[in-house]
């Protein structure tokens, strides 16, 4: 009797112990971060869980001492421009491979993912030459282009594994009914798709709110530098101002995770019907 209801606990037990566990791993970081910029500067360093004594000065110095809104600005600026003209390409990409089945859309569709197996060092010095050429840089409109080419590859992919397992019966209904390319697009597929276009959106947002490569290169004045740009700047060669650091660090994840927790539904809904196929 005893072996029998030990056998059913364990099980549960070690699930619900598993759980805790990798909810302490993920969130533990957050919680040192929000703490650690509210801590007094004596005891930043002392390991505390609950410091004794709390203070805002690290939130007032970063925005004393630096842009501090000029950066977020202009990171929600690229981060939307990017995040929109991602889904418009992708959306008409990915409804192209799926629905016209050619040769070359299967050979596209393969080969799509290809730009993915060199890291994007690669492309910093082309980048930063062409960009050069046509007076964009040091510009957030620089930016934008070049982000559009480290997003658009992935979610033209993903947004097709949406479109692929939509029945082509529909498709050809629309088109038999007289409605053009753009109407079915619009009016049939896209409210079907809908998990895979929300995936997307906050895939190139993250990504494109987070990247730290092409500001860092094509980048030059404050005025146009973005968050995570300015961040680094709080760490020298022989110092490192923690207060404003850690302050600034989170400024930068505070959008992304409000992001995350309003759309976490669809996320999870679009990644699973996603994952079905690819």
């Amino acid at each position: 009797m005893a072996r029998s209801v030990l056998a059913r606990v364990s099980p549960r037990a070690a699930l619900w112990l598993a759980i805790v566990t990798a909810t302490i791993y993920v969130t533990f970081p957050f919680y040192w971060l929000l703490i650690s910029s509210v801590t007094h500067p004596a005891e930043l360093f002392t390991g505390d869980l609950v410091p004794s004594r709390f203070t805002l000065d690290s939130y007032g110095q970063l925005f004393a001492a630096s842009p501090v809104l000029t950066w977020v600005g202009n990171s929600v600026l690229v981060a939307v421009a990017v995040t929109s003209l991602t889904v418009v390409v992708s959306v008409m990409g990915a409804y192209s491979l799926a629905f016209f089945d050619t040769r070359l859309g299967q050979a596209a569709g393969r080969l799509i993912l290809f730009t993915y197996m060199f890291p994007g060092v690669v492309i910093v010095v082309p980048a930063y030459r062409i960009l050069s050429q046509m007076g964009l840089v040091d510009s957030v409109a620089g930016l934008v282009l070049v982000e559009l080419v480290l997003t658009v590859p992935f979610c033209i992919w993903m947004l097709r594994s949406f479109f692929i397992q939509i029945p082509k019966a529909l498709f050809e209904a629309g088109r038999v009914d007289g409605a053009s390319h753009l109407r079915v697009l619009w009016s049939v597929m896209l409210p079907i798709a809908r998990p895979g276009v929300i995936v997307i959106a906050v895939f190139s947002f993250i990504f494109s709110w987070n990247e730290y490569l092409f500001p860092l290169v094509l980048v030059n004045s404050d005025a146009d530098k973005t968050l995570p740009l300015g961040v680094a700047g709080f760490m020298g060669n022989l110092t490192v101002e923690w207060g404003p650091l850690l302050a600034s660090g989170v400024v930068t994840v505070l959008p992304v995770l409000v992001l995350f927790l309003f759309l976490q539904r669809y996320l999870v809904e679009g990644l699973m019907v996603g994952a079905v196929k690819g």
